[in-house]
């Protein structure tokens, strides 16, 4: 009973902490009036009298007290202060919304502006009580000084950074940076004693989750009205950034709190995913999922506009969220992670068969492939298992587009050289040989039919896709390290294509490949998003006679079959 006493008291201390922060104006207000009537009142009984017999025996003479002066000028100075501020900060806020929406609501939590407004306000009106108090009663010296000669000139003084201060606040980036650390600090929080105790009630965790996703949402809103690529970059990044705070404090937030409350269930992003909350709770990603259906969403507007490079980094992001998820060994979220990139693969599939445009596809296997390199660092066996066998399978379907859109044809070698470089790391981290055979046997599934295609038979022009290449290559690579039984299945694999083509032609088509290899360089002569690196080029040039002479023994007994 103590226990849930204690609960009890400490959540309704919340609650009223949770008060003055929602109601920052009201709060703003109140302490501002109290402060000024505290101040009059000291000044008066403390300050006043012990100023007035100093500035008497420095000057050896009377003073002219402030119930000789004309008062009539205050209230139009603190009138002309407060209307430059207004002023100045309803045209700076007008104008930023226009770009960037809810800045109104980031304005009111700010409390300096808060302050500083309110206490324009009330020593203005300290001042025109001051003026009629004279004019009804009698005059108070100690608060025309105050007022005057304290009051006054601070807020002049004040009036010109006040207006920097607000310019700086309304840039984009500033925004950005406010809204980040706010999110950044509801998140460290969650896992502080106080909190973790109230997480055991429910109306608390619902309020505790509406609070991330509010602030989520503003990103995702800053995200479609920011015109500025860099702002829309540092927003991408900095989501990333808070899930993978997130990620690494997880292990210290109260289990209740990944519950799936009504409010989350309410949630613009979690509308159509009703038949999902139970598996949200079981995994405890209900936060982490809320960023990648943002990231999913902002990832097709990016698809749609042609923004290439911002559509890069919001895979980028992903297999950063993925190393933070790998490093704390959350085996759960991987198996989401490997499901977003599989959407995004999707989602970048589909614009490109549309619009013939490969670019897409070609960032996003670069970064799928990154991500299933850590998988096998870090010796996860079956989720780098499947996400591989994910590559072979968008590979085959996109081979399977390149009539409609020829450029597709160049995406499927993207797909074979990033599983090539898989494997290769695969056998430098010695894994088991069964494990490598299983997958090797994927990638010598990608194409679907022959490489080599006749397109003019009177003249024998031969097209190469370049997937034969690959893994040829791979093959001189399994040459160097004696393992000649994976030189074998690829040699095989390639014999497909023998009864298609003919014994000439395929024979001609196997030697111009090899020849291709013996005559690649590392850099290719353009630049691409990757820079210039050569997907065809292989080190392992100096194995190729070897390999014919392997190939053209393979391709003996296969004839004489």
């Amino acid at each position: 009973m103590k226990k849930v006493g204690g609960v009890q008291g400490g959540f309704f201390f919340y609650k009223i902490l949770t008060f003055y922060s929602k109601y920052r104006l009201l709060t703003a207000f109140s302490l501002v009036l109290i402060g000024i009537i505290s101040l009059d009142i000291l000044f008066h009984d403390y300050v006043f009298q012990n100023l007035i017999r100093n500035l008497q025996t420095l000057l050896q003479g009377p003073l002219i007290l402030p119930d000789q002066m004309d008062l009539s000028f205050a209230p139009e100075v603190w009138l002309s202060v407060v209307g430059i501020s207004l002023g100045t900060l309803i045209i700076v806020i007008s104008i930023a919304a226009q770009s960037i929406p809810k800045i109104v609501d980031v304005y009111m939590q700010d409390w300096i502006s808060l302050f500083y407004i309110w206490f324009l306000v009330l020593a203005g009106i300290h001042a025109v009580f001051i003026k009629l108090y004279n004019e009804i009663i009698f005059l108070r010296p100690a608060s025309v000084i105050l007022n005057i000669y304290i009051f006054l000139p601070i807020a002049i003084v004040l009036t010109l950074p006040y207006i920097f201060y607000i310019l700086q606040c309304t840039q984009p980036k500033n925004v950005i940076r406010r809204i980040f650390r706010n999110h950044l600090n509801q998140i460290h929080d969650l896992t502080h004693r106080r909190i973790y105790r109230l997480l055991n009630i429910d109306v608390f965790i619902e309020e505790t989750q509406d609070n991330l996703f509010q602030s989520f949402n503003q990103l995702d809103n800053l995200l479609e009205y920011v015109p500025l690529k860099e702002a829309k970059a540092q927003i991408i990044q900095d989501m990333s950034s808070l899930v993978q705070e997130y990620i690494t404090l997880k292990t210290s937030i109260n289990p209740n709190f990944f519950k799936v409350s009504t409010r989350v269930r309410a949630d613009i992003s979690f509308k159509t995913m009703i038949g999902q909350f139970k598996e949200m709770e079981h995994t405890r990603t209900f936060y982490e999922q809320k960023c990648f259906r943002v990231l999913g969403n902002t990832y097709v507007q990016f698809l749609e506009q042609n923004e290439f490079d911002l559509a890069s980094l919001c895979g980028s992001e992903m297999d950063r969220v993925g190393q933070m998820a790998l490093k704390m060994g959350d085996d759960r979220l991987l198996d989401v992670i490997i499901m977003r990139f599989n959407t995004m693969m999707r989602f970048a599939l589909k614009h490109g068969v549309k619009n013939n445009e490969a670019r897409n596809l070609y960032n996003a296997a670069f970064h799928y492939r990154n991500f299933i390199e850590n998988l096998v660092r870090y010796k996860k066996v079956e989720h780098s298992k499947r996400s591989f066998a994910y590559l072979r399978l968008y590979g085959t379907e996109i081979f399977k587009y390149g009539r409609t859109s020829p450029s597709m044809y160049f995406i499927v070698d993207v797909f074979a050289a990033e599983m090539k470089r898989i494997l290769i790391l695969v056998y430098q981290e010695n894994w088991s040989l069964e494990i490598q055979s299983e997958m090797l046997n994927e990638m010598l599934q990608i194409d679907s039919y022959p490489d080599f295609k006749e397109i003019d038979s009177d003249r024998e022009q031969l097209v190469n896709t370049g997937v034969r290449v690959l893994q040829i290559g791979l093959g001189l690579f399994y040459l160097r390290h004696n393992n000649i039984d994976f030189v074998e299945r690829i040699i095989q694999d390639i014999l497909a294509d023998l009864d298609f083509l003919g014994e000439v032609t395929f024979r001609r088509g196997v030697e111009l490949t090899c020849n291709r290899l013996r005559l690649s360089n590392p850099n290719f002569w353009e630049d691409t998003d990757r820079g210039s690196l050569n997907l065809y080029y292989t080190p392992d040039q100096d194995q190729i006679d070897r390999f014919l002479e392997l190939f053209h023994e393979q391709m003996k007994r296969h004839l004489s079959h």
